[in-house]
């Protein structure tokens, strides 16, 4: 009896926080339909810091005035939406060429200086941004590409992180598939492409997923590295929105916030297989 209790109330609890978790993106939706003025008056408090602040369950007049005037409108949605797009495609694809060699040269490479150089990644990986950060600034501005999208991509594409997921899924791999394969080829090249790549795909799969969340939300480094408007990612450029017109924010925090719910909702099998590979590998 007492066990069936604890399974209901786990069940209870877990369906709470799933639920709590939920409400800023019900809020998000119920503002990106609701008028530009009664919008302003629930947010009076908040936006004035004077009377009330409130919000309700649908708004009194729902409109989709909001998202007509930010697509057919406003050119400088257009502009951010797509340099997030194009910082975040060519830093993945940068993580993917390097991280992968990276991961499987650890792997596959036993010694002591390869312990001290994956022990050094561990170290990074561990860092915030906060730390690194004056080395990261000094180091692109005597590059000179402070104030350009590669001031924001080179950095993050020798991340640590997608290493370390993705070396997990290689020693994850069997001694004897490696020597099975060594009777028919010797060729390091074709063992990596044709043996360490389809077995580690699902932690691949995992680092780029999880790379791709991280990187279209990120602040840090476009804010520290870049200085012109126009080469702003949303991330930067919805906190300069002024107040004035609160729907705008709405609707556009919503219109950034589509796609990773799709790649979510469409990967959350990859993510968790990837993950779970890691774990149970490690």
């Amino acid at each position: 009896m007492s066990h069936s209790i604890i399974r209901k109330f786990s069940f209870f609890a877990v369906l709470a926080v799933c639920v709590l978790s939920c409400i800023p993106v019900f809020i998000l939706l119920v503002g990106a339909i609701t008028g530009k003025y009664e919008l302003m008056e629930c947010l009076e408090g908040t936006l004035k810091e004077q009377g009330n602040t409130f919000f309700f369950l649908f708004p009194s007049y729902p409109t989709l005035r909001g998202f007509i005037e930010l697509l057919l409108d406003q050119p400088e949605f257009y502009v951010v939406f797509w340099n997030s797009v194009k910082l975040t495609s060519l830093i993945i694809f940068g993580q993917i060429f390097f991280s992968v060699p990276a991961a499987w040269g650890f792997s596959r490479w036993h010694g002591k200086l390869s312990s001290l150089l994956f022990y050094l990644y561990t170290i990074l990986m561990l860092l915030p941004f906060q730390v690194t950060m004056l080395s990261n600034y000094i180091v692109i501005d005597g590059m000179g590409v402070l104030d350009t999208h590669a001031a924001v991509i080179l950095p993050a594409v020798f991340s640590t992180f997608p290493v370390f997921v993705i070396y997990r899924s290689f020693i994850g791999i069997k001694d004897e598939i490696f020597e099975a394969f060594s009777l028919e080829s010797r060729s390091k090249w074709k063992m990596f492409w044709n043996i360490g790549i389809p077995l580690a795909l699902p932690g691949i799969k995992s680092a780029v997923l999880l790379s791709v969340i991280e990187y279209w939300n990120m602040i840090e480094q476009p804010l520290l590295f870049l200085k012109t408007p126009s080469l702003w990612p949303f991330s930067i450029y919805i906190p300069a929105i002024s107040y004035d017109n609160v729907q705008y924010i709405f609707v556009f925090s919503l219109m950034v916030l589509i796609p990773m719910i799709l790649i979510i909702l469409g990967c959350r099998d990859d993510i968790s297989n990837g993950i779970g590979t890691v774990v149970l590998k490690k």
